[in-house]
C-alpha cells in the first residue's frame, strides 16, 4: 500500500503537493495523510513524549491528519480524553473512521474549526500539541493566543515542526508560496511576544522518505511551552 502512496504524490504537480499538505481534500488528501501519518510519526511520538500526559488530563491537537496516533496520547490512563481540531474536512471524517472505538467510548472527539477560533472555554486543556502545522497559520500571533486562553494554568503545548535549514530546498516548498517556515531563532521571537514561558527545546534529526519519496535527512525541533500563573491575559 505505501509504495503506491508514493508514487502517485510523486507524480504530481508540486504546487498539487504542497496544497494537499496544507489542507488534505478528497481522494488524495486521504492518500496525503496515510504518507504523512508514516512520514511524521517519530516527531508525532516525540511531542507526546513532551507532554508528560497525566490521567484525566484533556489532550488537544491541532492538525490531527488521520490521527492514526490517537491510541499513543489516551495510554497514558483510562480517563484521558482527546480533543482534535482540523481545517480539513476529509482529515476529521477519516479520523472519525480510523478511531470508532474511541468515539463510541467517548474519550475522543473530531471537530472542525477554521484555524482561528478555538471553540472552547477558556482554561479548559492540560495538554495541547501540534505537529508541522505552523507552516501554515495565518496569524500565528492570534492563535497562539487562542491556545493560550484555552489551555490551563501551569498547563504545556508542545509545537514541533521541522528547521527551515531541512525545508526551505524542497521543491514543493521552494515553489510555493504556502509555507512560513521557522528556525529556533525566528520561533524565539514569535513566543517573545506571548506569554509562554519556554520550557526546553528539542532538537532531533531523523531520516525520512519525503514527498517525492526520496530518503532524505532532516532536522526539527520540538518547544514545550507552559502557560505561567500570573500572565497578562491581554496579550
Amino acid at each position: 500500500m505505501q509504495e503506491p502512496i508514493r508514487s502517485s504524490l510523486g507524480e504530481k504537480k508540486l504546487s498539487d503537493i504542497a496544497y494537499q499538505l496544507s489542507c488534505p481534500t478528497g481522494v488524495d488528501g486521504i492518500e496525503m495523510g496515510a504518507l504523512l501519518n508514516q512520514t511524521n510519526q517519530e516527531m508525532i511520538a516525540k511531542s507526546i513524549s513532551l507532554l508528560r500526559i497525566d490521567d484525566r488530563n484533556r489532550v488537544l491537537e491541532l492538525g490531527h491528519g488521520n490521527c492514526s496516533h490517537l491510541e499513543d496520547v489516551l495510554k497514558y490512563g483510562p480517563q484521558v480524553k482527546y480533543f482534535g481540531l482540523e481545517i480539513s474536512k476529509t482529515m476529521q471524517r477519516e479520523s472519525e473512521g480510523v478511531n470508532r472505538k474511541y468515539l463510541s467510548k467517548n474519550r475522543a472527539s473530531f471537530q472542525l474549526y477554521d484555524g482561528f477560533k478555538i471553540d472552547y472555554v477558556s482554561n479548559f486543556f492540560e495538554r495541547i500539541f501540534t505537529v508541522n502545522t505552523i507552516y501554515f497559520w495565518e496569524n500565528p500571533k492570534a492563535l497562539l493566543s487562542e491556545i493560550y486562553r484555552v489551555l490551563k494554568p501551569e498547563g504545556l503545548f508542545v509545537l514541533t515542526f521541522v528547521n527551515s535549514n531541512s525545508m526551505k530546498n524542497l521543491p514543493y516548498v521552494s515553489e510555493s508560496n504556502l509555507f512560513e517556515l521557522y528556525d529556533i531563532h525566528k520561533l524565539r521571537r514569535l513566543i517573545y511576544n506571548t506569554n509562554f514561558e519556554i520550557l526546553d527545546i528539542k532538537k532531533e534529526e531523523e531520516r525520512v522518505k519525503n514527498k517525492l519519496g526520496k530518503w532524505v535527512f532532516r532536522d526539527y525541533l520540538a518547544v514545550v511551552l507552559r502557560k505561567n500563573k500570573k500572565a497578562n491575559p491581554e496579550l
